[in-house]
């Protein structure tokens, strides 16, 4: 029994080294015992067979799998089911698509929704919501990905075990799973937290006290479940080959963010929205014909674009740099963003921003004043509001009155409007960006004193723009119009103390550079509360890219 293989055409099965029948199918599968029996396919149908090579019971399939716990998953045209050792249907419900049986539980996609869920042995529901992607169960827990594309565990009622979400996640193995977040590869702990603040590129399970590990100079090594480094696998010369190649990439990105920009700023992924004919694309693309050579050969590359039986189109890539991103990347690419960061070495040097020295004017000025990067600011706006999504639910709000300070184009409060309907929305802020008629506009420099009551205020991405002291008159002025009762909610990043991951440390340098301001740990943000008389409640979510402070008025006496 144990020594049968599948041959290397798989059109049969073998037992040592001889084949173990005569017949020949189209591809046969893996024997599974018991009950000791194979799946295999000829003429586009499936059924399962014994060892002699005949069929075991009288049923053709479209699908035919191998048998886990005693049941098999199999298909015909009414979609996936499953049937047990006699070939008798164990339910009559039908799937879009089902897995195999792991610890008495399925994976199968319902046929209307196209969602993910699990059923148990008799084909019912384990728990009632759907998920987009659901994984096998693996010591009574299972990896779920929600709408949102994030994956936390569930156990077999479906209930959440941590309530932590991950850009990625595996089961449970000897107690710890891997995660992804925006920085990562790390392990978890039951409790969802991580187990050490090192993050790699690549991570394997855990093997005796060890895991193997690969950072993001690509170097491997071998980590303790403290995360400290117990070898490095690679040689000290490989080591160093390795941090060469990455840096030297890294230094060529800055050619391909240009590259990219000046391909959107031609307006040439717009030629590819409909699919373009090979032959034709110099009369569409207005460019001498070595250039549209170079940008088209480039964009294959990236797989922006494909070809196609002799058409050009945007990949799903090119698709969403197109339609969501080219505002975006063309603010980030922009000559004052360029032109600006090449005075780095003086903000540095002064610790002051250097975009006036530039340009005359701030940085805020100039957008109100140039139509072309206002509109690009407004998309960069909206663009990171995607950002907030896990924040709003704790905010809590009824019907109070919402004042977002500096509140831009008003995107935030949109946000918030739609999930608490009963709200009263304003802005404050020096401009006006808002065309939006549900949200009250009051004009005011929010580094002046200013005179608005509400029961709320919010700052989202404010105080990282400014220097201290100007942090400290915005929050004075703020906190001169809260009483007691009074909520302040401030969307920041949160620098993390142990300096482990790149969170507000990099795109500190382009704040101060732009604008004076840099990202702040939660220690620097006591001490700067506390001298605008205003006092941390709670912070929310200080692990995320972007944090939520509860701050209130400080108690008098």
């Amino acid at each position: 029994m144990k020594n049968i293989t599948i041959s290397l055409c798989e059109t049969h099965h073998k037992k040592n080294s001889k084949p173990l029948y005569s017949k020949r199918f189209d591809r046969v599968q893996s024997f599974h015992f018991p009950p000791g029996y194979a799946p295999v396919e000829i003429n586009k149908t499936s059924f399962f067979i014994n060892e002699l090579g005949e069929m075991v019971f009288e049923r053709i399939f479209i699908n035919a799998f191998g048998f886990y716990e005693g049941i098999a998953t199999v298909s015909d045209k009414s979609g996936f089911f499953h049937i047990n050792e006699q070939g008798e249907d164990i339910h009559q419900h039908r799937f879009k698509w089902a897995g195999n049986f792991q610890e008495n539980f399925c994976v199968v996609q319902d046929i209307k929704s196209n969602l993910f869920f699990h059923i148990n042995r008799k084909g019912n529901n384990a728990y009632q919501k759907k998920y987009s992607y659901t994984g096998d169960y693996k010591y009574g827990v299972a990896v779920v990905v929600n709408e949102s594309g994030l994956s936390t565990h569930i156990d077999t009622k479906g209930k959440s075990i941590h309530g932590r979400y991950f850009l990625q996640l595996s089961v449970y193995h000897k107690g710890y799973a891997i995660a992804k977040d925006e920085y990562g590869y790390f392990h978890i702990d039951k409790q969802g937290k991580e187990i050490y603040s090192n993050r790699f590129s690549e991570l394997e399970p855990f093997y005796n006290g060890r895991a193997v590990a690969i950072d993001h100079y690509n170097v491997k090594m071998l980590i303790s479940p403290k995360g400290d480094i117990l070898q490095k696998i690679d040689k000290p010369y490989v080591q160093e080959q390795k941090i060469k190649s990455y840096f030297s990439k890294k230094a060529f990105d800055y050619w391909n963010n240009r590259i990219l920009s000046a391909i959107l700023e031609l307006d040439v992924l717009e030629k590819f929205e409909s699919t373009l004919n090979k032959e034709g694309i110099y009369q569409h693309i207005d460019l001498p014909h070595k250039s549209v050579d170079m940008i088209v050969r480039w964009l294959v590359l990236k797989k922006i674009i494909y070809l196609k039986n002799n058409f050009y189109s945007l990949t799903l890539l090119g698709r969403t740099i197109l339609k969501e991103s080219k505002l975006v990347y063309l603010y980030w690419q922009s000559h004052e963003m360029i032109k600006t960061s090449s005075y780095m070495a003086s903000s540095l040097r002064e610790h002051v921003e250097y975009f006036s020295h530039k340009y005359k004017v701030s940085f805020f000025e100039y957008i109100k004043n140039n139509g072309e990067m206002r509109e690009k600011f407004s998309a960069i706006l909206n663009y990171y509001s995607n950002d907030y999504q896990n924040h709003l639910q704790l905010l809590k709000l009824t019907t109070e009155s919402v004042c977002d300070v500096g509140g831009g184009n008003g995107i935030l409060l949109e946000k918030l409007k739609q999930k608490y309907p009963e709200i009263k929305p304003i802005i404050l802020d020096k401009y006006s960006y808002n065309q939006n008629n549900n949200i009250d506009f009051f004009q005011a420099d929010f580094f002046q004193e200013w005179n608005l009551k509400a029961n709320v205020y919010i700052l989202s991405r404010i105080l990282h723009d400014w220097n201290d002291e100007q942090v400290i008159q915005i929050l004075s002025n703020i906190a001169k119009n809260m009483d007691k009762l009074s909520i302040l909610y401030i969307f920041e990043t949160i620098i993390d103390e142990k300096i482990t991951v790149d969170k507000g440390i990099s795109i500190s340098f382009h704040l101060l550079n732009l604008l004076g301001g840099r990202e702040r740990t939660l220690s620097e943000y006591k001490i700067i509360f506390c001298e605008a008389g205003l006092t941390i409640k709670q912070c929310y979510l200080k692990n995320e890219t972007i944090s939520l402070i509860k701050v209130m008025k400080q108690r008098v006496g």
